[in-house]
Order: structure tokens, then C-alpha cells, then sequence
């Protein structure tokens, strides 16, 4: 085997990401009506963000593994996934695609300091994923990241950030390109849903990060999870990433209980799909629901969320 192999191998053991957090009663398997839910006097609503089954607030209310969490705070209302500090921002009528806010992982690197940081990632509830359109962001100078999938020691991808050590040079510079350059920043596409996922940040050998004007910048090296970022050559400098300059991550939902469509129809008494709804695999094991062409209504995991047409 030989030594990168190696290193690889022992990154990923290492990079094992730690249980969802998932609520353990509260959830139903059977598919309910609107009526159902509002007997349940499931809200509708969380502040600004309307709420679609199979996600909820409260017993009853959400398929297991869809849970999420109302939290008034200072009199304004912010819903989370399951018990987790990520916040929705927007769900999908039809209830497969949320929208949630930036996930951030900063790492404090001391100057001078050489070593590998390795940080883990899970959903917060079993039923959701990110989707393959988000990306692992990096801002920060001298360092190289390595993003793996889980219990896997393959990697998604990997990037190099490095920085100049002129502060007026580095804004020059950036001005000057419009694609990711890897100076102050770079990404790692996803390409693909995923439920867990670990990285390591290292420094660069042979890289200084804080030489030259070592006073502009932060120690902080921040990686965050979002659909995409514009860099700002000040989100270097700073401790803490400009949010305006950030889009907010999608997320995927599937049906976990079952691996497949085929498996999930052979147990009537958990099938999460409607009457005149369809259903469909997904790759990365579990099923989803949806209201074919021929078709009325927008939520096929309602009973009759899909109606059929009317022949006329």
C-alpha cells in the first residue's frame, strides 16, 4: 500500500460521522389527509415558513424521520430539523426539497502549527440529505482539503486555497477573475446526494499562510456547506464569513424505512405513497413519491394529494 493510500485510508476511519439527532416517538408510518393533520392541529406554519408533510411539528404530524422543531426566540419564530441548530428556511410544496441555512465548520489553525483536523457530518434527521447541487466552501490561506463520503475512503473531491501576502495584491487579483482560482478560496462539489460526509483540513507544506502582512489575517479557516458563495477577498480577514455573500444549501428528502419501491409496496402498512401517486428509487437507497403527469394535487405522500383527471 502505499504511503498516500495509506494516509487516506486512516483520514477516513478517523472521519466517521457521529448519530443523527432523531427523535424517537412521534412519527407515523400511515399515510394521513389534510383533514388528519389539521384533527392533530398540526401547524401549518412556523413564523414565515409554511410547513408540507411527510415533514411536521409535533406528534403525529410528520413521518418518522421528518421531524422538525418550532423554537420562538425573542418573539420570532425559527424552525429546525429535529432537534438540530439547522434552520429551514423553505420547504417544497411537495414536500421533497427544503431549503436550509448555511452549515459552518470553522477551524482555529495556530501559526506555525502544523497537523490535520478532521470533522464529521449527518443529517440531522434520517429522511433528508444533501442534495448534489451544494458544495463544501473553503475560505483561508495555506491549507488543503480533503472531503470524503461516508464509510468510504474514496474522496468527493479536494481543494488548496492559498493566498498573496500583499493585502491590496490579493484584491487585485481576485478582481481579475471570475472562476475559482483557489486563492483565498475554493470549492468541493458534492455531485451527488449525501446523508454524512467527513473532511480534514491541513496545512499546506512550503505554504505560509501568515507571512509577509501577517496581522491581516484570521487564524480561522471557514468551510461551510451552502448552494454557492461569492467570495470577497474581506471574508479572509474577518472571523466570520459575510452570510449576504452566501446562498443557502438544498436539501433532499427520501424514504429511508425501506431500500427500495419494490420492497416498500410489499408493506401496505408503511408505504409512504398515495393513491394515484408513483414512486421511485433513489440511488443512495430509499424511495420517493410523486404526482404523475396525468394527475391533479401537489403532495403524493397526503392521502389524496394525487387525484387523477377527469376524462372528458
Amino acid at each position: 500500500m502505499s504511503a498516500v493510500c495509506f494516509l487516506l485510508a486512516c483520514l477516513a476511519a478517523a472521519l466517521q460521522p457521529t448519530s443523527a439527532t432523531e427523535a424517537g416517538s412521534g412519527g407515523i408510518f400511515h399515510i394521513p389527509s389534510a383533514a388528519d393533520l389539521a384533527r392533530a392541529r398540526c401547524p401549518s406554519r412556523c413564523g414565515g415558513v409554511a410547513i408540507h408533510y411527510p415533514f411536521g411539528v409535533g406528534p403525529g404530524c410528520f413521518r418518522q424521520g421528518f421531524e422538525l422543531t418550532c423554537n420562538s426566540t425573542a418573539g420570532h419564530k425559527r424552525l429546525f430539523l429535529g432537534n438540530s441548530t439547522t434552520e429551514v428556511l423553505a420547504i417544497n410544496p411537495r414536500g421533497d426539497l427544503l431549503q436550509v441555512s448555511p452549515i459552518h465548520f470553522n477551524v482555529t489553525m495556530k501559526p506555525g502549527m502544523d497537523g490535520t483536523y478532521n470533522i464529521s457530518w449527518q443529517a440531522p434527521v434520517k429522511g433528508v440529505m444533501a442534495s448534489e447541487y451544494t458544495s463544501l466552501f473553503v475560505v483561508g490561506c495555506g491549507v488543503g482539503v480533503y472531503l470524503f463520503g461516508h464509510d468510504t475512503t474514496d474522496p468527493i473531491g479536494t481543494c488548496m486555497s492559498i493566498c498573496l501576502d500583499d493585502k491590496e495584491a490579493m484584491k487585485e487579483a481576485n478582481a481579475n477573475h471570475y472562476e475559482d482560482v483557489g486563492m483565498g478560496s475554493c470549492p468541493i462539489y458534492l455531485q451527488q446526494d449525501v446523508r454524512a460526509f467527513g473532511f480534514t483540513v491541513n496545512r499546506l507544506k512550503g505554504v505560509s499562510a501568515l507571512s509577509g502582512q501577517a496581522q491581516w489575517f484570521s487564524n480561522t479557516i471557514k468551510v461551510f456547506l451552502a448552494e454557492d458563495y461569492s467570495f470577497h477577498v474581506a471574508d479572509i480577514y474577518s472571523s466570520r464569513i459575510d452570510e449576504t455573500n452566501i446562498y443557502a444549501p438544498v436539501f433532499r428528502m427520501a424514504i429511508t424505512d425501506q431500500p427500495s419501491c419494490e420492497s416498500a409496496k410489499k408493506k401496505k402498512s408503511s408505504y409512504a405513497c398515495s393513491h394515484d401517486s408513483d414512486c421511485q428509487d433513489v440511488p443512495y437507497g430509499g424511495y420517493s413519491c410523486y404526482c404523475g403527469l396525468d394527475t391533479t394535487g401537489s403532495n403524493p405522500y397526503l392521502m389524496d394529494g394525487c387525484q387523477l383527471q377527469s376524462q372528458s
